[in-house]
């Protein structure tokens, strides 16, 4: 049966899914998914979030900003398995003109459990000389939208 309380909030504003299955390297000799691989399921969460929100991050990138992470959270509550079926669901949770922070939450679709939650925190910097800078308007505008709208 499928626990729908460990999905988005009812409300599901500003969040968004990015959806694959857990594939095998990503597994121990057990079938059981290792823990490092719940960043880059965090990674894909974010890249996700920013093609729905309508400014995805490669654009960001082509105006020479890239996002670099200053602190990272994961909180590990089940077991994910090989095969299995994730959702990472992912939303804005603070977005400034220096700063923006993501929140997480792993769900497996198959049977409703809650495998991780989880965030990230965000410093823009210039991809060419690495210093910080402000995102750029036309994100920042986007993305404080996002963070208060359904993007599924």
């Amino acid at each position: 049966m499928h626990d729908r309380s460990n999905g988005p909030p009812g409300d599901r504003n500003g969040w968004c899914a990015a959806r694959f299955r857990v594939r095998y390297a990503e597994t121990d000799a057990g079938g059981v998914v290792h823990h490092s691989a719940y960043l880059p399921w965090f990674e894909e969460g974010r890249s996700e979030l920013g093609r729905r929100s309508g400014l995805p991050y490669r654009e960001l990138e082509a105006g020479g900003v890239v996002l670099v992470v200053v602190r990272a959270e994961a909180r590990y509550h089940a077991s994910a398995r090989y095969d299995e079926r994730i959702a990472v669901w992912t939303r804005m949770t603070d977005v400034r003109s220096r700063r923006c922070v993501f929140e997480y939450r792993v769900v497996c679709e198959d049977d409703g459990r809650l495998l991780a939650t989880g965030f990230t925190d965000h410093v823009p910097v210039g991809r060419d000389n690495g210093r910080p800078t402000r995102l750029p308007k036309p994100f920042l505008e986007c993305w404080r939208a996002s963070a208060g709208r359904e993007l599924e």
